[in-house]
């Protein structure tokens, strides 16, 4: 299984620091959102990932080989498309896709540049120059070049942006349909809060180059309830609620694998407090307000 980990990256540009001891570990597949703001760190995340640049501090593997010490092993099962993708003008989709197929030394090349370019719906396009390509075009021809190769580790930085909605929504299909196989890891790095949470397993924030939030999207697990009165000297046992906080009279908690909703209601009249209702809930865009704003 394919697997990622950054341990204590920092980076710095001179005198500002883009990350700052940045730490998570990604094991087996899914896929992972970077969420944050422009600035934030998140390109340069996936620039170390991809060696395009060299951590200050810190180590990031790939299926547990160093990126900076050995590229061309840690990356050869990866695919990417770091910023906006640019072409030779005067190159059609076919010759740049062709091109890749012979650096990656992928055999049957016009089996290959037909799966990836009906995976993302431009066969029809394949014979005209990069140069005539739209915006929307040019990132559905630097997904298909990362494409190549069928890789494990697929990562993604901002692939919607600058894109008019149907062209954003097709993106997103593609990485859904990628995704669904449940065969690879795919980062996707975004500012958008509702295309992470339409697309992605886990979103990690990151604002200012450090980590403010790391968490599975699943609203299964969390949970809005309502008491009567303010929860006052509440507290979860830690083999049922992972975090939890209150405001006033409503109490957001993250529940542990197992835990049924019965129990932490049962939990809060132990406790003297009375439940009016519980709700599935995530509060990723609350905590990205409060994180960045």
């Amino acid at each position: 299984m394919p697997s990622i980990c950054l341990n204590g990256i920092t980076k710095r540009f001179g005198n500002v620091t883009a990350l700052d001891t940045v730490s998570f570990t990604i094991d087996g597949p899914g896929c992972v959102g970077i969420l944050g703001p422009n600035g934030a760190g998140k390109t340069t995340m996936l620039k170390i990932l991809t060696n395009i640049v060299k951590p200050s501090k810190g180590v990031a593997t790939l299926d547990g080989i160093t990126v900076s010490e050995y590229p061309e092993r840690a990356l050869a099962r990866v695919g990417a498309l770091v910023e906006q993708p640019e072409f030779y003008p005067y190159l059609t989709a076919r010759e740049i896709l062709s091109f890749v197929i012979k650096i990656k030394m992928v055999k049957e090349e016009k089996e290959e540049i037909k799966r990836v370019s009906e995976l993302t719906s431009i066969e029809g396009y394949l014979d005209r120059k990069a140069g005539e390509f739209s915006r929307g075009m040019k990132q559905r021809l630097g997904l298909a070049v990362a494409l190549v190769g069928d890789p494990d580790i697929i990562i993604l930085d901002e692939p919607t942006f600058g894109l008019d909605p149907s062209g954003m929504k097709r993106i997103r299909d593609i990485i859904k349909e990628i995704n669904a196989r449940k065969n690879k890891i795919i980062i996707l790095s975004t500012h958008l809060i509702y295309e992470a949470q339409e697309v992605c397993d886990r979103i990690i924030i990151v604002n200012n180059g450090k980590i403010g939030y790391d968490l599975n999207n699943d609203f299964a697990h969390h949970l809005k309830i309502e008491l009567e009165l303010p929860g006052k000297n509440l507290d979860f046992p830690k083999e049922m609620v992972s975090q939890w906080k209150a405001e006033g009279n409503l109490i957001y908690v993250q529940k542990v694998d197992g835990t049924r909703n019965s129990e932490i209601i049962e939990h809060c009249r132990k406790n003297g407090l009375e439940v009016k209702w519980v709700t599935p809930y995530n509060d990723i865009e609350s905590t990205y307000v409060s994180l960045t704003k």
